[in-house]
């Protein structure tokens, strides 16, 4: 009887390791090696399959939130069509206090368009005494037409003169009653371009002190009269229209305050069930933005309707001035300058109301 022991024969002992190894072990180390070789591909897989389901969870998030806003959009304009009186007071009380400050820049910008239409042709007028001859008027005629800074003159006579008169007028029986031509002769002086309102009016201070002449007058002092009245009137619209934009907040925030009293049971219902403030505020927001855009279109109807109202007294009144001014409406900048006012204002006003009422209700 042998003294070794037989070894099994479906194994294999190695030299020197004493490790054993079964016929499918092979096929375990080529599976390691697949699923190690794979592992980059595996991995790359499970980081799309999470972009993926990040994609389709934000683009959830965005139809979600799309859907709300339409939603409350959409309900809180059903809620002021429901009391229609009141909507359209409260947006005619937002649209008058819009008008104003419309009315006020239309105002501002038709006086802009009368002086800059005669700004063009800056002129000095050159009053002569009556008393002069015909070659002393030639003298001073030569020594403005040598002037540097005249670009051209005209000299227009007496006779002249109260013909143009009698052709804008009707006072031709009070001239005959007169019996004699009282309008003096005036040169009309043209000054180089370029020259600013200080030099000519320097230029008409030099021309008055000549002999033989009356007067000198410089035909834009009226325009720059009506610019400095243009630049009071443009601060005191901004003034205006930052104590109306005031008187808009707080009228849209007092009528949004009136609607929360009126649902405060339902948002005690909402906040008991887990609605945030923000979810109670939006649909106020909303109403708010509706406010405001109803009060600024009933503000663009009520600037148009008052340019009306004036447009023949205004067309009258230019056309005794031999002017063909004709004034200009509010256009597409006023429309979109009162909408932005409008929703901004409706929001502010509405946000306001909604911090300081939402919160301070008693969920007990």
């Amino acid at each position: 009887m042998s003294s070794k022991k037989e070894l099994p024969k479906n194994k294999t002992v190695f030299p020197g390791k004493g490790r054993r190894k079964t016929p499918d072990s092979h096929l375990q180390k080529d599976d390691k090696t697949r699923k190690a070789g794979r592992a980059p591909e595996i991995k790359r897989e499970a980081d799309t399959g999470r972009g993926a389901a990040k994609h389709e969870t934000g683009r959830f998030s965005f139809t979600y939130l799309k859907a709300l806003h339409r939603q409350n959009a959409v309900e809180s304009f059903r809620r002021l069509l429901q009391a229609p009186v009141s909507t359209l007071l409260n947006c005619l009380m937002i649209g008058v206090a819009f008008a104003l400050p419309a009315l006020m820049y239309l105002l501002i910008a038709n006086l802009q368009v009368l002086g800059n239409g005669w700004e063009g042709t800056p002129r000095i007028s050159v009053y002569l005494d009556a008393g002069l001859n015909r070659s002393q008027i030639a003298n001073i005629r030569a020594e403005v037409a040598n002037d540097p800074d005249v670009d051209s003159i005209a000299y227009i006579s007496p006779d002249e003169g109260l013909q143009q008169f009698q052709q804008k007028t009707d006072m031709q029986g009070v001239v005959n009653a007169l019996g004699f031509n009282p309008l003096p002769g005036v040169i009309e002086v043209l000054p180089v371009p370029g020259l600013t309102y200080e030099e000519m009016d320097t230029l008409a201070e030099r021309y008055q002190n000549l002999s033989g002449v009356l007067e000198s007058k410089l035909d834009r002092e009226w325009v720059q009269r009506l610019q400095s009245i243009v630049d009071l009137l443009d601060q005191f619209a901004l003034l205006l229209s930052l104590l109306l934009g005031i008187t808009v907040v707080l009228a849209i925030g007092n009528t949004v305050r009136l609607g929360i009293e009126s649902r405060r049971d339902e948002i005690k219902v909402i906040k008991l069930v887990g609605g945030t403030d923000g979810f109670v505020m939006l649909p106020f927001l909303y109403a708010g933005v509706w406010y405001g855009l109803g009060g600024a279109l009933l503000a663009y109807l009520i600037a148009w309707g008052v340019l009306l109202g004036l447009m023949s007294n205004v067309l009258e009144l230019a056309g005794l001035y031999g002017s063909s001014f004709a004034p200009s409406g509010p256009g597409s900048s006023i429309l979109l300058t009162l909408v932005l006012s409008g929703i901004v204002l409706g929001i502010a006003g509405a946000a306001v109301s909604c911090r300081r009422h939402i919160r301070n209700i008693d969920m007990s």
